[in-house]
């Protein structure tokens, strides 16, 4: 039986930076930026698009990541089990949902307010009351869903660090076998 690898597939490693990244650009975007822009000022086109642009990424690299993540061997669970296993595994399956839940919901809200053509540099009308575009409501849920998972999947990344016990540095980029 062939041994179980240290750490994660390269492929996997960069796609993992690569979407934390995006995903934090796009939830600042959309917090920060965003919200905080009138539909009237300008910029507010530009920036949505790019947010777009950015969540369409998101999707295709998620995408990627699940059947990259299933079609290479994985190191060993970080816990034997108990009660940190069982959060590790929650916060990594809930962080799948809600980022691939941002882009359904995102994908929606597009449609429905007609947006896609911005997407080409196109001009578009704003809606007057977003929250009348039904996904928006579950973009925002997922949007603070996703904060708050974030936050608990760095909290454990610091942990692991402050432990010493390899866990956090098996999502980098190294040799993968454990002679």
């Amino acid at each position: 039986m062939k041994a179980r690898p240290t750490r994660y597939h390269p492929l996997l490693v960069g796609l993992h930076w690569t979407i934390a990244v995006l995903i934090i650009g796009n939830l600042a975007a959309g917090t920060l930026v965003l919200d905080r822009l009138s539909d009237s000022d300008p910029a507010k086109l530009e920036v949505l698009r790019l947010h777009m642009l950015g969540g369409l990424a998101i999707l295709g690299l998620m995408v990627g990541r699940l059947v990259t993540r299933f079609a290479t061997a994985k190191p060993a669970p970080a816990h034997d089990g108990g009660p940190l296993r069982w959060l590790a595994a929650a916060s990594h399956a809930g962080l799948y949902l809600a980022s691939l839940a941002m882009a359904v919901t995102g994908l929606g809200m597009a449609q429905l307010a007609g947006l896609f053509p911005l997407l080409e540099g196109k001009a578009v009308t704003l809606p007057e009351d977003w929250s009348a575009i039904a996904p928006h409501a579950g973009h925002e849920l997922f949007a603070s869903v996703l904060i708050g998972l974030i936050a608990v999947h760095f909290a454990g990344a610091v942990w692991h660090m402050t432990k010493r016990d390899g866990v956090a540095g098996r999502m980098w980029f190294g040799r993968r076998s454990a002679d």
